[in-house]
């Protein structure tokens, strides 16, 4: 039975904004824009759609969340990872909250051209709702290294970030150099290269060759001490692949048993192929590059340094039967093929799988490997 009370709103209208209420009180969804300056963020309330927009400071953000949990609020996040890393996630949980970060992608819609940061945090928080109610959507999460994995990773990116800049610095004063028509042979930094060069260059220029020759040699000490950090907790690797290479594997996995088969393992470093088949078409093309290039490169230069010195390994041996009069282009894709199948081989082995003298793989230390 509909009655109507003293203010003229029907009973049924009533409960039904009761009940109303207390789902709007029981859950919300926060999609976040993150930025190092501002998190801007959009709350969406089931049975009231998402909200405007707002922009707040990271402190704000989680005093908020941490009000909402105290006052029994299931509070669901996600934002996307990026360069502000894992650090909001795990405030967001420590306050209460539950956090999803996912992978990144192009949040657009209709293909109207427009895309800014409320935008985005509207469109998160409406996939992971439907996430939540339906077990579908578009998210595709990502894993949440520990803090402690996260400093594990510091030595190689800082290796990276001094090679590079070494390189640079050395190619830069190179590029002058030949601008002013003076040539430089391609070591020419070395201490036993240059005294024979620089009585052939302008004062000015001698000068300034040799500053990038001082500054590069402090950046090879500071690059040789990050190296001897990787090398002191490298696992036992074959004779070719490297100390510096393990290393940067393991931190940068962080664990192999993440992953269930071989395919997501290929997956994650990018090393499968991608594809383009309809009905009876099927075929295959070059790597997608999905994953960490980081790994990536690291795969494949330790494939290349396989061929050299383990060619009895039963990876090594099927590649130069398939290399046999093959083009260069040919070669380059039974490659990366080998950093694959090599990858996998690795994977079983730091898993427990196998071990490296059953797959053929001579390592350090054992009486088949050269001094």
């Amino acid at each position: 039975m509909i009655t109507n009370n003293n203010n003229g709103v029907r009973e049924s209208e009533k409960s039904t904004g009761l009940a109303k209420a207390a789902t709007v009180l029981s859950e919300i969804f926060l999609g976040i824009d993150t930025s190092a300056s501002k998190q801007v963020i959009t709350r969406l309330i089931p049975g009231e759609g998402p909200k405007p927009a707002e922009a707040m400071s990271t402190e704000t953000l989680v005093a908020k969340v941490a009000k909402w949990v105290n006052a029994g609020v299931a509070i669901h996040c996600v934002y996307e990872a990026g360069p502000t890393g894992f650090a909001l996630h795990r405030r967001l949980v420590k306050a209460g909250a539950k956090c999803l970060v996912v992978r990144p992608k192009r949040l657009e819609r209709h293909q109207r051209r427009r895309k800014n940061d409320a935008q985005d945090s509207r469109i998160l928080a409406e996939e992971l709702a439907a996430r939540h109610f339906t077990g579908t959507g578009n998210l595709v999460p990502v894993r949440i290294p520990t803090e402690q994995e996260e400093l594990n990773r510091l030595a190689v990116r800082e290796r990276e970030t001094i090679n590079r800049a070494r390189h640079q610095i050395l190619n830069s004063a190179k590029s002058r150099a030949l601008a002013l028509g003076y040539p430089l042979p391609r070591q020419w930094w070395r201490p036993r290269v240059w005294p024979k060069l620089k009585d052939a260059f302008p004062p000015e220029l001698a000068r300034l060759l040799e500053r990038t020759m001082q500054t590069a040699a402090a950046m090879k000490v500071q690059l040789s001490a990050a190296e001897a950090e990787l090398k002191a907790t490298a696992p036992e690797a074959p004779v070719g692949v490297g100390q510096v290479t393990a290393a940067v594997l393991e931190r940068e996995v962080c664990s192999w048993d993440r992953f269930q088969s071989d395919k997501k393992l290929s997956s994650f470093f990018g090393l499968c192929p991608c594809e383009d088949s309809s009905a009876d078409r099927h075929h295959l093309g070059a790597i997608d590059k999905h994953g960490s290039p980081r790994l990536r490169f690291w795969c494949q230069e330790a494939a290349w340094r396989l061929f050299k010195h383990q060619p009895d390994y039963h990876v090594i041996i099927w590649a130069r039967r398939k290399m046999a009069g093959a083009n260069s282009s040919r070669m380059k894709q039974i490659a990366v093929a080998v950093a694959r199948r090599f990858l996998v081989d690795w994977w079983k082995v730091r898993t427990g799988q196998t071990t490296f003298a059953a797959l053929g793989l001579r390592c350090v230390g054992s009486a088949a490997a050269p001094r």
